[in-house]
């Protein structure tokens, strides 16, 4: 297992407020000094990536492979804010690294008094404190321990007495108002996206604007994503289906909203004007009042006139689509362990399957007005065992352009859903 740094983030305010929202320090784009967030931020919205340090095999035989969730913002000048989920939060500081968390300028936090309290919070009720104790009687308190923890001298999995904690985290992550309690700001996140929580997906990178006009803006909203069963209403499992041998029908749907692209156009207008003569040149006119005789010869310059507003909208077309099934845990449980009890030899038959591409595929495109779309199905697959399969679909974006120069970077997104699939049980006589 790996060791890791000490981490210490003191998650100091309720609010994040006047302490850093003052004079030049970073944290003054990012709040106002009431403690509201800067309006001028730009919202990039939430991204998914799929880290391997959030993917991890356990002692008692279990492993964990989750996504790592952030809500991200971009301030006028570049930097990055990240706001991780709570079970990110949680792996971010197992693995403060790997995940990109020593990297960052500071933090903030907004409830839960330090990284220690919230590593207790979410874990502490499903530790084996009386190993602990045994193999450890050093710590004489939970906080001890975790310390040892941050610090590298101990492997919290080893204690580790059931899932009680990953019900904890994923609760936490469903309900947005507890997940999001850190703010960590990466200086230059816009330029070094690569090192920063999520990368690059949906970084914003406009051009140098024009001396005399505003600055360029972008703003965009999330792609709405459908992942879902069509038909039959009720499907069986393959084989009970005597009628049809369908199996059952998924379909996918994608909607990538345009990129907003504003940008200011100075426009110039030619003016005669009486400039001071050069060595060899005839004066023809006066370049002042204060002259009495001739002392500038006559020509044009091009002056500032206005500023023209131009608003684009750009595509971010969808670049590549992936749809998965998987029967979830208990009902390969159920299948293996109660169904197996009253029918001999009953097992797992098909417990993954690749959607699109495989099953089926999918096309996309963009309209005049900038918004793309992509839809997919995957016809009659065939689902051979019952319970609940978790469907899912992850989607890349080619990011946006203008006039060659990159707006946006790509997006990767993703959404999970569910579906049933039934089995008729034939009555057992004795």
């Amino acid at each position: 297992m790996k060791r890791f740094f000490l981490i210490i983030v003191v998650l100091t305010l309720l609010i994040p407020s006047a302490v850093y929202a003052q004079g030049t320090d970073p944290w003054s784009e990012v709040f106002q000094p009431d403690g509201n967030l800067n309006p001028d931020l730009i919202d990039l919205g939430v991204t998914t990536d799929h880290p391997d340090w959030m993917s991890i095999e356990l002692p008692f035989g279990q492993s964990i492979d989750l996504d790592a969730n952030y809500h991200r913002y971009q301030t006028p000048s570049g930097n990055i804010v990240v706001l991780p989920s709570a079970s990110t939060l949680f792996f971010m500081a197992m693995n403060p690294q790997e995940s990109g968390l020593t990297g960052s300028y500071g933090s903030l936090g907004n409830g839960y008094g330090s990284l220690i309290s919230f590593l207790g919070l979410v874990a502490g009720d499903n530790l084996d404190w009386s190993k602990v104790q045994a193999e450890h009687p050093e710590y004489t308190s939970p906080d001890q321990f975790w310390g040892a923890v941050l610090n590298g001298l101990q492997d919290v999995w080893t204690y580790f007495s059931g899932w009680g904690f990953i019900t904890t985290l994923l609760q936490m992550t469903w309900n947005d108002g507890a997940l999001r309690s850190l703010y960590l700001l990466y200086l230059n996140g816009s330029q070094n996206c690569a090192a920063i929580p999520g990368g690059c997906s949906g970084i914003v990178t406009p051009p140098p604007p024009p001396r005399e006009c505003p600055d360029p803006t972008v703003s965009m909203q999330q792609p709405v994503l459908v992942i879902q069963k069509t038909a039959p209403n009720n499907p069986l499992v393959v084989g009970q289906d005597t009628e049809n041998r369908r199996g059952a029908d998924i379909q996918v749907r994608v909607t990538v909203p345009p990129v907003i692209f504003t940008w200011y156009e100075p426009i110039y207008e030619e003016r005669d004007v009486c400039r001071s003569a050069s060595s060899g040149e005839t004066a023809n006119c006066n370049t002042g009042a204060g002259s009495a005789i001739n002392d500038g010869v006559s020509d044009t310059e091009m002056v500032f006139k206005e500023c023209r507003t131009h608003v684009e909208h750009l595509p971010d077309a969808v670049a590549s689509l992936q749809a998965t099934a998987a029967l979830d845990g208990a009902s390969q449980d159920w299948i293996t362990g109660r169904l197996g009890q009253t029918h001999y030899e009953a097992f797992v038959h098909q417990a993954n399957f690749t959607l699109i591409p495989g099953i089926g595929s999918w096309t996309g495109g963009c309209d005049g007005g900038g918004t793309c779309t992509a839809t997919g199905q995957a016809l009659r697959v065939p689902f051979a065992d019952p319970g609940t399969f978790n469907l899912r679909m992850d989607v890349v974006t080619t990011g946006t352009r203008f006039r060659g120069v990159p707006i946006t970077q790509p997006r990767r997104v993703g959404i999970v859903g569910t579906m049933q699939v039934y089995v008729a049980l034939p009555a057992l006589v004795p």
